[in-house]
Parts: C-alpha cells; sequence; structure tokens
C-alpha cells in the first residue's frame, strides 16, 4: 500500500514486484492509515492477511510460523510476540505470560483488558500492548464475514478500536510466544510537540471504546479504566496544548477554556464515578486537582511529570 508517498518508495516497491510476481503495489492518494490498510483489506485475495508496518520488519520465518500455527490451531488469528527496536536499543516484548495455547470465552480478556486500561490488567507488557493490528495473522474470511475495518478520520488509537472488535468477534485466539516481528520505536523525547487537535482525537478514541463496551455488554470494570484514562488523558492536553509554549492564549484565556471542557457531561460523568482504588498516589493528586479545578497547580504537575520523562 502506497499511501500518497513523495519520495522513492513507490519506485522501490515497483522494482520488488518485478522480481516477485506474488507483490502486487496498490498506491492512492494520501488519505491515512486507515484508508491505506481498508484499501489493502478490499483489494486482497489470499486467505490470510498480516499487517506489516512501513518502518518495521520481521523474522524470515514470520509468515510461515503464523501460518502453521494458524492452521493446526484452526483460531480465527493468531498472535505472536515481538522486539521493539529503538534507535540505541532493543527490548523483547511479550503481549502475554502464559504458555502456547488458544484463547476462548473469558479467556480472551486477558487481550481485552490490555486494549482498555493497564490498571486492570494481572499482566501488562513491558513496552507496547496488544492492541496493534501487526504481529498478528488473520483469516481473511473471518475479516470479512465480521466486517472488521479501520475508522477514517481517526488520528489516535484506530488501531486499539479494530483490534478491540477483532478480540470480542473471534471464536478462537492462538498465542504463539515466539518474537517474531520487529517493531521501531523511537526514543522518549524532552520536545513537546504542540497540537490543537489533541483533544478532539483523543475523544474520537473514548467515544468508540465506549460504544464497543456499550455494544459488548462489558463489565463495570473496563468502564472503571475508561473513566481513569478519560481524566489521566488532561495530562496530555494540557502539555501538548492548554499549557503549551505555543498556545496564544494566556494562564486567564486557558484556565476558561479549561473550565468549559471540564464541564462536559463526559468529564463530569468521570470524576463522579472514576474508581480511586485503580490510581496511584500521582495520579490521586491529579485528579483532586482537576475535581477542584487546581489549575495553576495542575500546571505545575504537568510540568514536573513531563520533565521527570525526559
Amino acid at each position: 500500500m502506497d499511501d500518497g508517498s513523495t519520495n522513492n518508495s513507490y519506485e522501490l516497491c515497483t522494482n520488488y514486484a518485478q522480481k516477485d510476481p506474488r507483490i502486487k503495489i496498490i498506491r492512492q492518494k494520501n488519505s491515512g492509515v486507515s484508508v491505506a490498510r481498508n484499501h489493502g483489506l478490499k483489494k486482497a485475495t489470499g486467505d490470510y492477511i498480516c499487517f506489516v508496518d512501513p518502518d518495521d520488519w520481521v523474522a524470515k520465518n514470520y509468515v510461515g510460523e503464523l501460518l502453521h500455527a494458524l492452521q493446526t490451531s484452526d483460531a480465527d488469528f493468531v498472535i505472536s510476540d515481538c522486539f521493539v527496536h529503538y534507535p540505541h536499543s532493543e527490548k523483547e516484548n511479550r503481549f502475554l505470560n502464559i504458555p502456547e495455547g488458544n484463547l476462548t470465552g473469558k479467556a480472551k480478556n486477558l487481550l481485552l483488558y490490555q486494549l482498555v486500561g493497564k490498571k486492570i490488567c494481572a499482566y501488562y507488557p513491558p513496552e507496547i500492548a496488544a492492541g496493534v493490528p501487526w504481529a498478528k495473522m488473520f483469516k481473511r474470511s473471518f475479516i470479512e464475514a465480521n466486517q472488521l475495518s479501520f475508522i477514517p478520520g481517526m488520528r489516535r488509537m484506530q488501531d486499539n478500536i479494530f483490534c478491540l472488535y477483532a478480540i470480542e468477534c473471534a471464536a478462537k485466539i492462538h498465542y504463539l510466544p515466539q518474537k517474531l516481528y520487529y517493531y521501531r520505536k523511537e526514543e522518549g523525547s524532552a520536545s513537546s510537540k504542540y497540537s490543537t487537535q489533541i483533544v478532539d482525537n483523543f475523544e474520537k478514541y473514548f467515544d468508540e471504546t465506549f460504544k464497543f463496551l456499550s455494544l459488548s455488554q462489558r463489565e463495570d470494570i473496563m468502564y472503571h479504566a475508561m473513566y481513569m484514562k478519560e481524566l489521566t488523558s488532561f495530562n496530555s492536553f494540557l502539555y501538548h496544548y492548554y499549557f503549551h509554549p505555543r498556545n496564544p492564549n494566556n494562564y486567564w484565556e486557558s484556565k476558561k477554556a479549561l473550565n468549559t471542557l471540564l464541564n462536559k457531561k463526559r468529564y463530569q460523568t468521570a470524576l463522579g464515578k472514576v474508581n480511586y482504588n485503580l490510581l496511584n498516589t500521582q495520579e490521586k493528586v491529579f485528579v483532586f486537582c482537576l475535581k477542584h479545578r487546581l489549575y495553576l497547580a495542575l500546571k505545575i504537575l504537568v510540568r514536573l511529570r513531563n520533565k521527570s520523562k525526559s
């Protein structure tokens, strides 16, 4: 899939396609990752689907191992482990802390809980959670039968939403604890990216996740995890927008805008229903400051927290 690349990616892919007739190139104007993946799904003709992000790579036996596991288990999809490749290091990442085997029924919660909230998991992967389409092989018939696709226009966590529905719809998922995928990830940076769309992007993700929880009639603990996520996301809202140096608003204007945001029903509900047992001490202080509109304290907390990360 070439999503309107402006470098020599298309020419490189064409060279590979000329050497191997199994390679098909689909080119489209730049429309975003969700549209590109959906386009690829519609054009797919094989029995199995794998996703590989453009900066990543896979082990030589990646497809063979996943295919063997999928065929012998007769699962709807298989998930393997991965390596996370940083600029100066490489770390192992196990998506589950169990032996190889099938996940059915309530056992699928081992994955679902990861995708909704870290605090409700008995085990959470050290580097990245399982809400990604890569390091998996799906039966194409399973994707088509359940009309699984990526939501166009979602700029954050669209992978997570796709995986929530895939896990929910699957009768059987096979876990293969082999590290076969190499995910490239940049190290954390002290720089702060200014984003005027950050609240909208997060809220689209919140809306889609709550929609999933409602449709699948999930348990209360998953709702509480989302209430917590809605509130702790204010750290990102403040750091990347409201209190960002590039924001043209002064402190009082930002404070007024934050009041308007916090008055939304979704955040009032979260403040009223959040389970404080899921919060650590720092998060409890942060939520207390949100609840009581202590904006100067929030500004200090956000600066300290992100300074400690850098």
